[in-house]
């Protein structure tokens, strides 16, 4: 079996090649046949077209474009590698002044926004000192009255007088701010003491 698949095989390969030779047979005859061919159809052209080519070349003369390229040379190598080139800035009267008119305008504009805040915390202040003052006249009418009639008589001795008793209202203030919390450190050190006394 074996035996007759091999002499198939060989078989097969003797004709593929018998064909391939007879191929490379017909191209070996009518390929340069062809070449000739053409080459006598078209010898003309190439003939006009070689004619066009030495007719350019003439032309030119070789001497001179080789002397032009020798003087491109000679420019090219005269020619700096590097060119140094100085930047110089300045600003001019226009510039300056428009620098100027800027840096004032910012100035003013900073200067106006912090005066218009402090102006905004005073007036504040003052609307709510004029509403305390509002508070008293409506709940203490006598109160009022005497402050009043104090400010006309002696506007200087009666702003000392209440000077003096500011400074009395926040000296107490601070005195049972400072007792309480001396209460509270003595609280703290009574209770740590408890907690030292029942861990024993």
């Amino acid at each position: 079996m074996q035996q007759e698949e091999l002499e198939e095989k060989v078989t097969m390969l003797e004709e593929l090649i018998h064909g391939f030779i007879q191929r490379m047979k017909i191209l070996e005859t009518e390929v340069p046949d062809f070449l000739n061919s053409f080459l006598q159809q078209y010898k003309e052209t190439l003939e006009q077209i070689a004619s066009r080519i030495e007719t350019a070349n003439k032309r030119y003369d070789e001497k001179k474009i080789q002397q032009q390229m020798d003087e491109l040379k000679d420019v090219v190598s005269r020619v700096p590698k590097v060119i140094g080139v100085k930047n110089h800035h300045h600003f001019g009267a226009w510039s300056k002044s428009l620098i100027i008119v800027v840096l004032v305008a910012f100035v003013v504009t900073a200067g106006s926004f912090g005066t218009a805040l402090y102006l905004n915390h005073q007036n504040d202040r003052l609307n709510e000192e004029a509403y305390n003052f509002w508070l008293v006249r409506a709940m203490y009418p006598k109160t009022a009255e005497s402050i009043i009639t104090g400010l006309k008589d002696d506007p200087n001795a009666f702003i000392a007088k209440a000077e003096k008793a500011m400074e009395k209202q926040q000296a107490i203030a601070a005195a049972k701010a400072l007792a309480d919390q001396a209460d509270k450190d003595q609280k703290t050190a009574r209770d740590n003491l408890k907690k030292v006394r029942s861990a024993k």
